[in-house]
């Protein structure tokens, strides 16, 4: 056995190992989500993630652990219901991005809510 492939044996094992455990780590990272207009525009049927601003029509009910309100984007807006912990930033003007289905009634169903954080950065020069 030549020493290039005494070693390169190796090395092409443990490459692959290392392949692999980035590609299976960075899976679930991967997954994206759609606007309220890609999904008006394109229905699909099952779990989906779609994200869009929070309007001012939000109404609480149980007790803050229920909530309907409407998510839109540039062109397009959908009602949205939830069941379930708010998150501490949740607000009118916030984008959130909502996991569950939507309904025959229109009604986006969801089962997961996630707030996009603000950035806490301003643009305006400091001044002292």
């Amino acid at each position: 056995m030549t020493p290039t492939l005494k070693w390169g044996i190796p090395v092409a094992v443990v490459a692959a190992c290392v392949g692999y455990l980035i590609f299976t780590s960075s899976g679930g990272a991967s997954e994206y989500y759609l606007t309220v207009s890609e999904l008006r525009a394109h229905a699909q049927p099952g779990d989906i993630r779609v994200a869009g601003v929070v309007q001012d029509d939000v109404q609480k009910s149980q007790g803050g652990l229920r909530v309907t309100f409407t998510e839109t984007d540039s062109t397009a807006s959908m009602p949205v219901e939830y069941s379930g912990a708010l998150p501490d930033i949740f607000k009118p003007g916030i984008t959130v991005v909502a996991e569950g289905r939507l309904g025959s009634d229109g009604v986006f169903h969801a089962r997961t809510l996630l707030a996009k954080c603000p950035s806490r950065f301003s643009t305006q020069p400091y001044t002292s």
